[in-house]
Order: C-alpha cells, then sequence, then structure tokens
C-alpha cells in the first residue's frame, strides 16, 4: 500500500490543526485534518509527522504524480451565534426550525399546533392561549379534531374547518366563493349567525381555527405568498349597525410569524426578506494572517469562505480545507456573509425555516504552514 511521510514545523500559536492534500493543478484531493489537535500527529524531530495513503476524501487511490500538502493553524477564533430572523419560533439553539404550520386542535383544553420542520419532521406543541409560546413538544403525534364534519348550510357555502366554541358555539372558516377571499363565522346553537371576520383578498387566508370554549376567543393559522402565522383574537365588543348586521372590534392577543425569504438580502448588515437593491454580498473574503516567527516569513493571506455540508456549516479556505465548525445546523440551502472589519465576517445562513446570524472574529489568529511537494508512486 501507497504511504506518503508528511512533516511540517509547527508555527508558534494554539489552536487547531487543519491540512490539506493538493494535486498538480492547485486542487484539494484530500482533507487529512480538519479541526485536529496536537494529539493527532506523531511529535517528530523539531516537526510534526502525519502520513497519507494516497486516497482522497472518498476512499478512491489517486493517480501517481506530484503533490503538495498545506495547511493551517488556527488559533483562538471566537463563532457565536448572534439573532434569527424571520421566523418567531425559532427563538434559541434549541427551538425546533418550525418551517410550516398545519392544524390546531384543544387536548383538555389546551391549545396544540401541528408543525412540520425543515428536517421535514412532525411536532405537535402545546401552546400558551396568551402568549403563543411553546409550554411542551410532542414529536411524531398524529393531528387531533376539531369538531365533528360541518357540511354546507345557507350561511356556511363552502366550509374549510370548524371549531366548537363558547356557549354551545360554533366557528367556521368560509370561502363563499370559489377562489374569493374566505371568511371566519360564528353560528349560535340554534345556527343562528353571530359574527363575520372577513379577509381582503391579499391577507393572509385562514387555514385551520380552533376556539376557546371559556371565552370568546379564537386561534388562527393564516397564510399567504409571503407570510404563514399563528394568530389570537379576542372579542372587545359588537355593535348592531342595524337589525340584520353588527359589526365586531377583535383585538390580537398575540401572533408569532414565518415569513417567506428564498431570496432573502442584506441591507445595511441586517437580512430582508425581500431586498429592493441589487444584492452584491461576497462569496470569498480574504485574510490577512499572522507571521511565522519560526520562518522568518512575512504575514500571508487567505481567502476564506463558508461551506455546508450535512452536518451545518464551517469556515472554510476557498479552495475547501475546513477550518473552523460555525454551526450544525442540518439542510442549509443559502449563505451570504459580510465584512463588518478585518477581522470578523457575518454569515447569515437558511434553512428554509429561519435565517441565523453568526459572528466569527479574531480572523488574523491564523498561521500557515507548508509540508511542500512530494512524489506519489
Amino acid at each position: 500500500m501507497r504511504n506518503v511521510r508528511l512533516r511540517f514545523a509547527l508555527p508558534p500559536l494554539d489552536g487547531t490543526i487543519s491540512l490539506g492534500i493538493y494535486d498538480a493543478t492547485g486542487k484539494l484531493v484530500r482533507v487529512r485534518h480538519r479541526e485536529d489537535s496536537l494529539d493527532d500527529f506523531t511529535a517528530g524531530n523539531d516537526a510534526l509527522e502525519t502520513d497519507w495513503d494516497g486516497t482522497d476524501d472518498e476512499g478512491k487511490p489517486l493517480p501517481n504524480g506530484k503533490y503538495h500538502a498545506r495547511g493551517l493553524v488556527v488559533g483562538d477564533l471566537k463563532v457565536e451565534g448572534v439573532d434569527y430572523f424571520f421566523n418567531d419560533w425559532v427563538t434559541d439553539e434549541n427551538s425546533p426550525h418550525i418551517q410550516s404550520l398545519l392544524q390546531l386542535f384543544m387536548d383538555n383544553g389546551e391549545l396544540r399546533v401541528g408543525t412540520k420542520t425543515s428536517e421535514s419532521k412532525i411536532f405537535i406543541f402545546s401552546c400558551n392561549q396568551n402568549t403563543g409560546e411553546g409550554l411542551r413538544q410532542f414529536p411524531g403525534m398524529i393531528l387531533g379534531r376539531h369538531c365533528e364534519q360541518v357540511h354546507s348550510t345557507s350561511k356556511i357555502l363552502s366550509p374549510i374547518d370548524c371549531a366548537n366554541g363558547k356557549d354551545g358555539t360554533d366557528w367556521y372558516i368560509d370561502q363563499p366563493e370559489k377562489d374569493g377571499p374566505r371568511e371566519v363565522k360564528q353560528l349560535s346553537k340554534d345556527n343562528e349567525l353571530l359574527r363575520r371576520l372577513s379577509y381582503a383578498a391579499n391577507d393572509p387566508q385562514p387555514q385551520s381555527i380552533e376556539a376557546s370554549s371559556g371565552e370568546e376567543k379564537i386561534f388562527l393559522i393564516e397564510r399567504n405568498d409571503q407570510v404563514e402565522r399563528l394568530r389570537a383574537l379576542a372579542l372587545l365588543q359588537t355593535t348592531k349597525e342595524s337589525p340584520n348586521e353588527s359589526v365586531s372590534d377583535w383585538k390580537t392577543v398575540f401572533e408569532k410569524k414565518i415569513v417567506a425569504h428564498k431570496n432573502f438580502g442584506l441591507d445595511d448588515g441586517k437580512p430582508v426578506a425581500n431586498p429592493t437593491k441589487p444584492q452584491s454580498t461576497p462569496e470569498t473574503i480574504t485574510q490577512k494572517l499572522r507571521s511565522d516567527p519560526l520562518q522568518n516569513d512575512k504575514p500571508g493571506k487567505v481567502d476564506l469562505a463558508v461551506g455546508i455540508d450535512n452536518d451545518g456549516s464551517f469556515l472554510k479556505t476557498a479552495d475547501g480545507l475546513p477550518l473552523r465548525t460555525i454551526s450544525d445546523t442540518p439542510n442549509l440551502t443559502r449563505i451570504l456573509l459580510s465584512r463588518p472589519n478585518d477581522k470578523t465576517i457575518e454569515v447569515f445562513q437558511d434553512d428554509g425555516a429561519v435565517v441565523e446570524q453568526f459572528r466569527i472574529s479574531n480572523l488574523g489568529e491564523m498561521i500557515a504552514f507548508d509540508c511542500g511537494d512530494f512524489e506519489l508512486k
């Protein structure tokens, strides 16, 4: 079996070590070490040593020829989570990344919300009816039922969903006209129309409804192309304007939104869902490195980027050598970078549910090293 011994003098910097094998064209063909410690190398005379078996990252043998090995010692880079955008359900690193709201139902007086995450997992949340705060979550449960099946009547023309309300009343989502805006209606137990909540065509349309049995309060999942939200509405008062018409005033108790942001951009360093300005965010950022006093080197430079894989996101060289883990968020689809100063990168990453902001600072705390050229036979 082919085996190549690689040696390099360790620069005077405490940190992790990443080392790559490059072919004669400069292409990275093997990540030999990724964020490794000194214990992952053999201590030789005035140098660290490692070996390479002549294979690529998939374990396939590479052709004979000339190769080059080089890497970086990465010191005290600071990676910190800064903020979340476009999703009120994601508030910290432990929050499930809710991508879609599916259904509402009551369970022994508790409001439950059925959701789907960016990993296509189903979660049921028990929600505080005054704040929308998730109290508990139940992964993998079957969604519940609101009320008995409802049929069209003279007052409910095309029912979408229903819920049992206070004093034996029933709430309905109705669509009076095909492809037209929907309405929310409350009927008495004698089938009298008590209240109507109308929607404009461009409003987020109601999809699912639930109601409190103890007060005039309803909960709605509403959706259009721009936003998906859970709203709680409480009745303030109802005023009779005529014998056959009354007007109800409602108060929004809480609202939790998921904003569509597939083409998000940056405006003054902050994400915007639908940018109006042309976007010119960099794909790579050039970073000045520390010099290696052992080699009497002048400070070098490296082009940095952010990579994504099944395990999350990571800082890497522009040619692909991983340097530092950023997050373990799976299913990432898009990354935007910004450069607030010469030692910091802001990373904005999207998994379809939420945009997370990370800050990587102390970027100057890296030193390059070189193992030189060698022949693979």
